[in-house]
């Protein structure tokens, strides 16, 4: 263990302090009560996120405050990435990647619906980063691209050059990015595992948990919107699911499809591993967009639980690092949820029952 606590003696003390000080749930209950938008962010004023009602005094444009969250979160990564070991930066890089194709992703959608759909893509063009992540990436060409050959040219010397050759076609016959989307995903999984593969053991074990998790939380959202809004026969959904799930195998996605009430498929392993989650299943849930939320919650609610376990556990290991970002992500979502529902005028019980 002595490597373990050279690797992580320091970034544990620093991580422990910055964990410290993300928001607690007396803060984003008052931020669920504050009666408007603008009210919300002056809240936000005596905390990390000031410069939001800045940005919205002078914009009048609240999705120009998200995409100063969506820099800000980036930036948590690479600050912290100066600070590690080098067996553990891969997997940071692996974790930044996901930004990058969810930044590609977008850029893509605004040339899809301004070419192929032939609709008006000028106003996702200004919540879209250009800055560098990981890859350069020219992302004002692909958003003026001509065709998926010029985007795929573009963004040679990337590994996301080869998944828009091979599924461009198929987006313009299909009329459809969903492949597309569904290969950059996989992509972002595979790479991830295998910057995982690479950690020391003890490491290795802590990151494939977590990791699983979050693969879990994302095939279960697939498998209620594959069936439910894209009507897809088991075989497709299968296949699109993303492998090394923690909780969930093949078996129980089968049954998780045919389910009429999935929250009942997921009841036996919540109350066998997490039974202090098992209250949740109990929540009525009369429609598919309920039912979606309520399993999105259980999901999240056993990331929370995981978290904490490795908080409580042995604290020189990656899972400090790991467990830093799931909780500023969660922090992050928080924050974007409350301000669009205050914008939208949603009610104080339905957000204080999200978050």
């Amino acid at each position: 263990m002595a490597g373990q606590l050279s690797k992580y003696a320091f970034i544990n003390a620093k991580l422990r302090a910055r964990i410290s000080k993300i928001l607690s749930d007396d803060v984003f209950n008052q931020l669920a009560a504050a009666p408007s938008l603008d009210a919300a962010l002056t809240l936000l004023r005596e905390t990390p996120f000031a410069a939001l009602e800045e940005i919205y005094s002078g914009t009048g444009d609240l999705k120009q405050a998200e995409l100063e969250l969506l820099k800000n979160e980036i930036e948590i990564y690479r600050n912290i990435r100066r600070y590690l070991h080098r067996n553990s930066i891969g997997l940071v890089d692996a974790l930044l990647s996901r930004f990058e194709i969810d930044n590609l992703k977008n850029a893509i959608r605004i040339y899809f619906d301004r070419k192929i759909r032939k609709r008006p893509g000028d106003g996702g063009i200004h919540y879209i980063l250009y800055d560098h992540i990981i890859h350069d990436i020219p992302i004002d060409i692909i958003l003026n691209a001509e065709n998926f050959d010029e985007i795929a040219g573009v963004c040679e010397g990337t590994p996301y050059s080869r998944i828009i050759r091979k599924y461009g076609h198929t987006v313009e016959s299909e009329g459809s990015l969903f492949r597309m989307e569904i290969a950059f995903d996989h992509f972002y999984y595979h790479n991830l595992l295998a910057a995982i593969e690479k950690l020391d053991r003890p490491d290795r074990a802590m990151a494939l948990r977590l990791a699983g998790v979050e693969i879990d939380l994302q095939n279960i959202n697939w498998v209620i919107r594959f069936k439910n809004f894209y009507d897809l026969p088991l075989e497709a959904v299968l296949a699109a699911i993303v492998p090394g799930g923690f909780n969930l195998n093949s078996a129980i996605i089968d049954e998780l499809y045919s389910a009429q009430n999935v929250t009942s498929v997921l009841g036996g392993f919540v109350k066998s591993k997490y039974p202090g989650l098992s209250a949740l299943l109990s929540s009525q849930t009369p429609d598919i967009t309920s039912r979606l939320g309520l399993v999105s919650r259980i999901l999240e609610e056993i990331m929370k639980h995981e978290v904490r376990r490795i908080l409580a556990g042995y604290p020189f290991t990656i899972g400090i690092i790991l467990s830093y970002f799931a909780l500023k992500r969660d922090e992050l979502k928080k924050i974007r949820m409350i301000l669009n529902a205050k914008q939208y005028g949603v009610q104080q019980e339905r957000i204080e029952s999200v978050i």
